[in-house]
């Protein structure tokens, strides 16, 4: 008789055998493996379709100005096509050689950094009292914190327009940034106490041990820890003092003092014949600075939406 050659497998006895049975499950039927397939499928083109609609609810307009912006005057009107049939750069060249255009460039820079550090420089200690210190009537202040998000801003032009008129500050970009930092405030607040009461307070007792003062604690401590939320607020606070339009309309008149949305609005000459080529440029510079510093900050961004959203 010839011998079996290598080890082979013990059969399992009836009870192993319907333990393992019991414990892996019988074998899927081929049908049902298929039906599952198909439903995983069918749900996920579904969760698609909605996304595909966002992408390209975002990206058309963008893509569209990017057309025109490359097109001539004529061209526009003449080829409704996506792709230029002679690419141009002359609508760049004329809103770089603008002198508007370079000085509404530095007012927006310059109203955006300075409303994004005096909204740091008074939210966060703001923020930190509401999230550390226990006093009456704590909750029902930053309730009323987010009175003014309520207000829509056409609301607040007139108020606005005439306490400027009164402090002798109408016209200047110093009433840009102050006005600018009281809208964003709120915001900066209730983002800034979210992301305060997640640092456990056993670090700052431990440094409170060690002699550290209270702006101390707050300067090493507690700053370095809420780095993500302080982008987040600088990155949302720089981004409205870019964009806003309706209040600088109201609060600026000469030309050295008007920001880029305010220039935008203002290159439709009174013939009434718009430069869509250029107006397309324009807006394009307008969004590139802003796009380049985001994608940098982006994680940041959504880390500090994140916690600050889970009070």
């Amino acid at each position: 008789m010839s011998e079996t050659r290598g080890n082979p497998t013990p059969a399992l006895s009836t009870p192993t055998a319907r333990a393992a049975g019991a414990v892996i499950g019988p074998p899927p039927e081929p049908g049902r493996t298929a039906m599952t397939k198909v439903r995983r499928r069918t749900r996920e083109a579904i969760l698609a379709i909605p996304l595909i609609a966002l992408v390209v609810w975002t990206v058309a307009p963008f893509l569209v100005t990017l057309s025109v912006s490359f097109k001539t005057r004529a061209e526009v009107f003449a080829n409704p096509s996506l792709i230029p049939a002679s690419p141009s750069l002359d609508a760049y060249r004329e809103v770089l050689s603008s002198e508007s255009f370079t000085t509404s460039f530095l007012n927006s820079v310059i109203v955006g950094v300075g409303t994004t550090l005096l909204t740091l420089a008074i939210g966060v200690p703001a923020a930190y009292a509401f999230a550390r210190f226990n006093f009456r009537w704590r909750h029902l202040l930053l309730l009323f914190t987010l009175l003014p998000r309520l207000v829509p801003s056409l609301g607040l032009m007139v108020p606005i327009y005439r306490l400027a008129v009164t402090a002798g500050l109408l016209d200047k970009r110093i009433t840009l940034i102050i006005v600018y930092t009281g809208m964003l405030l709120p915001l900066a607040v209730w983002l800034m106490v979210g992301f305060f009461q997640q640092i456990p307070r056993e670090i700052e007792e431990a440094a409170n041990v060690d002699g550290a003062s209270l702006w101390g604690r707050l300067r090493y401590i507690v700053a370095p820890l809420a780095a993500p939320a302080m982008i987040t607020i600088g990155v949302l606070a720089f981004r409205e003092a870019w964009n806003e339009f309706t209040l600088v309309l109201v609060l600026t008149s000469s030309p050295g003092n008007r920001t880029l949305p305010y220039e935008l609005y203002l290159m439709q000459g009174i013939e009434g014949i718009a430069n869509f080529p250029a107006e397309a440029a324009f807006t394009l510079l307008t969004v590139l600075p802003f796009v380049l510093v985001y994608t940098r900050v982006e994680r940041y961004v959504v880390a500090g939406l994140v916690s600050g959203s889970g009070k």
